[in-house]
């Protein structure tokens, strides 16, 4: 059997578990572990038989060319250890919190996206045998055919005193976010297993142990889409009864309408129909690893996953509607009110020019009329660069990809609003400019450069006077990994200069930045927006008009 080969990044108190459970996987063997801390490091490898050590992440990926990274380090360090495996065609493994900020969490997903490469969140909580035992037993029906609801308790106790954490964790007491970002989430994940979809959440946090930054205790409800409500009241700083108060964190009541499960402290569960006794309920768990061995079992429902193809269950995307529950509980609590998820108060704006007699290089023809044919019917004849349209690299590339090869996970997704208004006809966008317009440009940024330029359409001057990306500002944007720039001009370059639309077309494209022109009503937007700009499916196309919109 050949096995897959892994590499892991972090030696910390957690990446024991880690290590452990790929002991016990025979598919894979952990030929290396990068970690500054030399002695930290040296213990794992003696302890886990692991054979090498490195100090540098991108040396050790080089090496050992690795099937997957396993990424066990602090959130603030995820994304650019992220992008480095991505960068190579790697797939990750990688512990929560997935990132400081759900933007940035964002961000690692779409790069993953992006890479096509398989991603998956090491969530655990959810894979605790327990857990999986309540599902199959709310699947059968044991407690009736409607989840009236769920709550749960914790007082896991290991947060009072002046060391509180010190032992353990104790960048946990610097951390502004720190119940729900390190600990609530968990059970958000757990809920979304067990009842399905969070429609609206009501959260009251709070802090009582002085000598921390963030919140230690926290009241949530959930309201689910099935019409179930879950609640769940944890603090660390008050103790519980339970002899290990990390096995399972605390007690479990599930209500159906039929019955109830429970679940107890020492991984104990319980049924209870309606009308009957409570009954112990048979099932396996052990006391090995953390809590019930989950992170050997989400790391044996990762390699299943990668060895059969099949879907994770935390994979990115899946992960993200986790992170915007824990985002609308921690904007509850700030508000004091309900937050309601997924609610339609988003906008849609429009970002594309008309397709009509007054866009060059269009025509609209009637072919069939419901008076003469039946119905309605009309020819279209589109220069592939009219109006608002995407650029293939093939369009200046001898060699360049077609636009029905263009991956469409560049084409939506997040985008910052550059703001360079007002800006002179015939102007140079320089790097400074850009500077001035935004703090950073990273790796899988979409750029969308406000200009206001759309305004002049129909004149002589919005095609003839555009203002143009500089070759040096190209460049940098190809250094940064930018994927997409989104311009209001109808070209990146001056059309009328051969040298240079031919050069800072080059250059963009072969960086690999996809490029939409022809935008309009970017001065509608705020600074951040979900971007999408989807080009036809033309066979060998060099570009192609595109709906461009925002969502705000």
């Amino acid at each position: 059997m050949t096995k897959l080969k892994a590499v892991a990044i972090g030696a910390g108190y957690f990446s024991q578990f880690h290590f452990d459970g790929w002991q016990r996987i025979p598919e894979v063997e952990l030929l290396a572990i990068c970690d500054t801390d030399i002695s930290r490091a040296e213990a794992a490898m003696q302890k886990y038989g692991i054979p090498r050590h490195y100090s540098d992440v991108a040396t050790m990926l080089d090496k050992e060319q690795p099937d997957f990274v396993d990424i066990i380090t602090r959130p603030d360090t995820h994304d650019k250890l992220c992008q480095l495996a991505f960068d190579r065609g790697i797939h990750v493994i990688c512990q929560k919190p997935l990132a400081p900020t759900y933007e940035q969490s964002q961000k690692i997903v779409e790069q993953a996206n992006v890479a096509s490469v398989r991603f998956m969140v090491h969530e655990n909580f959810r894979f605790q045998p327990w857990y999986r035992e309540i599902r199959r037993l709310i699947d059968l029906g044991e407690i009736g055919d409607k989840l009236h609801g769920l709550s749960f308790r914790a007082r896991p106790g290991d947060g009072w005193g002046d060391d509180a954490y010190l032992a353990r964790q104790p960048y946990f007491r610097e951390m502004e976010r720190l119940l729900i970002y390190e600990t609530g989430v968990h059970f958000i994940d757990t809920f979304r297993f067990l009842a399905g979809e969070v429609d609206e959440v009501y959260a009251v946090l709070s802090r009582h142990n002085a000598v921390i930054q963030g919140e230690d205790a926290a009241l949530v409800t959930f309201q689910f889409a099935s019409g179930a409500t879950g609640v769940w009241d944890a603090n660390r700083y008050n103790e519980g009864t339970d002899r290990d108060p990390r096995y399972t964190f605390g007690q479990m009541l599930v209500d159906g309408n039929g019955g109830s499960i429970r679940l107890y402290g020492d991984g104990r569960l319980t049924i209870q129909k309606l009308g009957g006794e409570e009954m112990p309920h048979e099932y396996l768990h052990e006391r090995r690893g953390f809590a019930g061995d989950c992170a050997y079992l989400t790391q044996r429902h990762f390699v299943d996953g990668l060895i059969a193809n099949t879907p994770f269950e935390t994979d990115g995307n899946e992960y993200l509607k986790t992170l915007k529950i824990q985002e609308a509980i921690y904007e509850s609590s700030k508000r004091h009110q309900a937050i309601k998820l997924g609610s339609p108060s988003r906008q849609y704006i429009d970002l594309s020019l008309t397709i009509d007699e007054n866009l060059p290089r269009a025509t609209v023809t009637p072919a069939m009329t419901i008076a003469k044919d039946g119905w309605n019917a009309t020819t279209l004849t589109l220069y592939s660069h009219c109006g608002t349209h995407m650029d293939a690299p093939c369009h200046f590339l001898e060699d360049g990809r077609t636009i029905d090869e263009q991956s469409l996970a560049t084409c939506c997704g997040s985008a910052k609003v550059l703001d360079l208004s007002p800006i002179a006809p015939r102007e140079l966008i320089t790097i400074e400019r850009i500077r001035t317009a935004t703090d950073e440009v990273n790796a899988g940024d979409r750029l969308l450069l406000r200009t206001d330029w759309h305004k002049r359409f129909g004149t002589p001057e919005y095609r003839d006077g555009l203002p143009r990306i500089s070759a040096e500002c190209a460049r940098w944007l190809v250094e940064r990994r930018v994927a997409l720039i989104g311009v209001e001009p109808p070209s990146v370059a001056d059309v009328n200069n051969i040298e240079e639309v031919t050069e800072i077309h080059r250059i963009l494209l072969g960086g690999g930045i996809v490029i939409v022109e022809g935008l309009v009503n970017l001065d509608q937007l705020p600074s951040k927006v979900e971007f999408i700009a989807l080009p036809l499916k033309i066979r060998g196309g060099d570009g192609c008009p595109v709906r461009a919109i925002a969502v705000v």
